[in-house]
């Protein structure tokens, strides 16, 4: 069988098709395509009236090269699509194109068939008596989804399983891992090594998210069978005021929690990598003499806290048993597993924790002396962090377990994973492969100009505000030289950007070059001479057009802030100018580059100069 390469390079090529897979929500698959075709034993019905699928372009906004929107309009002279969205909706189908050559002489396909998108139907656009309209969204437009994903809030955001099916995904998260919906929550109180109460002979079914319903289904800090849990999420627990006297003060005096920092609906940082953050501060209560506050470090598991400085003064780790009260100290309560941890330092009288357990969130105690902060205002803390422990896999796909890393490629796996990419949707192995380039050590000198070698890639990233993940993928894979597509079985790949060479050193799928050019192989080659008369018209006229953009659109200095791991991670910036584009036109045109993660400057100026 002919490559789909092979046969649109002929003067008359067999009929092109894109078969439509689209699996409802109720798991029920309906097939279509233009014609009546039958394909690997699927029989796909001719219902395709129109689509924009030969419109592809270059979408730099949506983080990969590919249509970001299909537009299909299906036949329905016999109502047969009608009452699909009265009764299971098209909203939420995921749906699968496929395209190749098919032989009707035949009635066989004439090529190998590829996954040219795959994205997610929206409500039907337009439904009449004899058609329905449907918009299917880019599973790789990232534009509606924000990073971090939890925010700080009373009750719990973590969702509550509601049936036995998702009660049995809540146990280790089978078909999600630790990104499934019910995995953070983990209410499984009816299947066997799960955990929470029943309520009595049947398990709960619904939960409101506040404190009292958390308790009332074992998941707060124990349940009935006394497996520990503390998986609540929320930010409910403020220290009372309490009467206190100070160090030489003569009369009492009322300490008040103060104005927390972490206000609802803030978001709860994501740390990738290893730097400096401002963590936002849960609450802060002075008791005379010390003054106790609770940080949120951030979501999901860390690895470790290096140093925290409060006021400018670096205080030191919690040592059990010692008398710190001169210099304050710190001890991180929870690391952000599931199963979180109560601050001892708030308990009732019978010992008793009062506090948030903070599961599935990281969180630090802090207490310093008056000297340090003395409880009147809220005090500045910063924290210097490794942060998440990321999935990582082998070149065969296998896992090794979750460990420390700030390679670019396990960070973007990661993210696509919050974002809702399952594994299955994923080639583990070009991560894998990925990874491996990113690590390859390259020679640099530090600061005073010492030879030292750092991997080639490295990805240090906090976010602590809001953003879009089409954003942050972009970000990560600009500062790091990465890029995405579908291999030809449709699943997401990533790819490092180098020379031809390194970066297709064998002939890619698709390509129609006859030879190798320096080292590598061209991805596809096109022209309107001998070579190749695809980029011709009818009547010999070249069809190639070259556009520019006005000097306003085009800058000429480009600048990146990044943390520089040569100089103890401090704030710093790389600058890059074109002085004789600036001279050319006469002014200065400044934008800051799309790139995040930098972490020195060897890596910034690599990544700014092919710009």
């Amino acid at each position: 069988m002919a490559s789909i390469a092979e046969m649109k390079e002929l003067e008359s090529a067999e009929t092109p098709l894109f078969l439509f897979d689209c699996t409802l929500k109720s798991g029920d698959v309906h097939r279509w395509s233009t014609h009546q075709v039958t394909v690997g034993g699927q029989t796909y019905d001719a219902r395709i009236l129109q689509h924009n699928l030969f419109e592809m372009k270059s979408s730099y906004d949506e983080a990969t090269d590919g249509i970001s929107k299909v537009s299909v309009t299906l036949a329905n002279a016999d109502a047969y699509l009608s009452p699909i969205e009265r009764t299971i909706g098209w909203k939420g189908a995921r749906v699968t194109i496929t395209f190749l050559f098919f032989s009707f002489a035949n009635n066989a396909p004439a090529s190998d068939s590829r996954v040219v998108f795959r994205g997610i139907a929206n409500a039907p656009d337009e439904s009449t008596e004899m058609g329905l309209k449907l918009t299917l969204t880019n599973r790789l437009n990232l534009q509606r989804i924000y990073l971090p994903e939890t925010r700080i809030q009373k009750k719990c955001p973590w969702n509550f399983p509601a049936d036995a099916e998702q009660r049995t995904e809540a146990v280790v998260g089978t078909t999600y891992g630790k990104f499934s919906s019910m995995y953070r929550c983990g209410y499984s109180a009816d299947v066997t090594g799960g955990a929470g109460n029943m309520n009595g002979a049947l398990p709960f079914t619904t939960c409101d998210g506040s404190r009292s319903n958390c308790q009332q289904r074992g998941m707060f800090n124990k349940d009935d069978a006394q497996n520990v849990t503390a998986r609540f999420g929320g930010v409910e627990f403020v220290p009372p005021s309490i009467v206190v006297r100070s160090y030489r003060e003569k009369a009492s005096h009322v300490s008040n929690t103060l104005d927390n920092q972490a206000k609802y609906n803030d978001c709860i940082p994501l740390v990738y990598g290893t730097g400096w953050y401002q963590p936002p501060i849960v609450f802060a209560r002075n008791d005379g003499n010390l003054s106790h506050m609770e940080v949120l470090l951030g979501s999901g598991t860390i690895t470790s806290v290096v140093k925290v400085v409060v006021n400018n003064i670096e205080i030191p780790v919690g040592v059990a048993g010692a008398n710190m009260t001169a210099t304050g100290w710190y001890n991180v309560v929870t690391d952000g597993n599931r199963n979180g941890a109560f601050n001892s330092a708030f308990a009732d009288a019978s010992g008793s924790p009062v506090g948030d357990p903070y599961g599935s969130i990281a969180s630090l105690s802090v207490v310093v002396p008056n000297a340090i902060s003395d409880g009147r205002a809220l005090p500045s803390i910063q924290v210097f962090i490794r942060g998440l422990k990321l999935a990582r896999y082998d070149q065969t796909g296998v896992a090794l377990g979750d460990g420390f890393t700030n390679n670019p490629a396990w960070v973007l796996l990661d993210v696509l994973r919050r974002s809702g990419w399952t594994l299955d949707e994923l080639d583990l192995v070009s991560f894998a492969n990925a990874a491996q380039r990113c690590d390859q050590p390259v020679p640099t000198m530090d600061l005073n100009g010492n030879s030292a070698q750092v991997p080639r890639f490295q990805c240090n990233l906090m976010l602590t505000q809001a953003r879009s993940a089409s954003d942050v993928v972009r970000g990560i894979r600009n500062g790091s030289g990465l890029f995405l597509n579908f291999n030809p079985l449709g699943l997401l790949r990533v790819c490092v950007e180098d020379t031809l060479a390194e970066q297709q050193a064998a002939k890619p799928d698709g390509s129609n070059s006859a030879t190798g050019l320096n080292g590598g192989w061209p991805a596809y080659e096109f022209g309107d001479d001998a070579l190749s008369g695809i980029a011709s018209r009818a009547n010999g006229e070249s069809s190639l057009r070259v556009y520019s953009r006005s000097s306003a659109d085009t800058p000429n200095r480009f600048t990146v802030e990044f943390q520089d791991e040569f100089n103890g991670y401090q704030q710093d910036s790389y600058s890059l100018l074109d002085a004789a584009d600036m001279t050319s036109i006469g002014q200065e045109i400044s934008a800051s580059m799309p790139v995040l993660g930098i972490p020195n400057y060897d890596q910034a100026t690599r990544i700014a100069r092919p710009v």
